[in-house]
């Protein structure tokens, strides 16, 4: 090793880090580095002269793929008449048209109503005016939700007393004991008139 040479750190004397046991490589491609070349810049854009030394060439668009497998070339005779020649082309023509017609519909014409016009004040809709099965009393009467039917399995609800009432409160637990002495206890006489 004259001009060359590696220590162990991996360091080579012309100024920037390679790996160990690389130093083949390197000094394979020194007859083609420029002395003035930073390695910086060698490591950017590459040796010249290591695939081809003839710089002024240009590159080919010709891959080994495309230089393999070229389209073949006719004898320059005719191999269909000209009359299946265009029945062919009429029939690409009109099956291409098709797909293309049942791929790309034509847009639907545009409907202009509202939701309200649409649901609310169409033919269509007939409403059905019920007979109440019995009377109603709008003002007394506890109104049919769905917490009112699941009353008994709602968590916090007071004891229920009556079904048309479920969620009074019972004050029984918190109301002194000297106010409540000659009350009935609150399991007795219960009265279940919704029931």
């Amino acid at each position: 090793m004259t001009d060359f040479s590696v220590n162990t750190m991996g360091v080579n004397n012309s100024g920037g880090r390679t790996l160990l046991e690389n130093w083949v490589e390197e000094r394979a491609c020194k007859q083609y580095e420029e002395p003035d070349k930073k390695q910086s810049h060698l490591h950017k854009y590459g040796h010249k002269g290591i695939l081809t030394t003839n710089f002024e060439s240009k590159v080919e668009n010709l891959s080994t793929t495309k230089d393999s497998y070229r389209q073949p070339s006719g004898s320059g005779t005719r191999a269909k008449g000209r009359k299946l020649e265009l029945l062919e082309k009429q029939l690409i023509e009109k099956l291409s048209s098709e797909v293309q017609a049942e791929f790309y519909p034509p847009p639907s014409p545009p409907d202009y109503k509202s939701v309200t016009k649409r649901d609310f004040f169409s033919n269509e809709f007939t409403p059905i005016e019920r007979v109440p099965e019995r009377l109603h009393d709008v003002v007394r009467e506890q109104p049919l939700t769905y917490w009112s039917e699941k009353a008994n399995v709602v968590h916090g609800v007071s004891q229920v007393q009556t079904k048309d009432t479920p969620f009074r409160k019972n004050a029984s637990f918190s109301t002194p004991v000297e106010n409540q002495l000659n009350d009935p206890k609150p399991y007795e006489k219960w009265r279940f008139d919704g029931v």
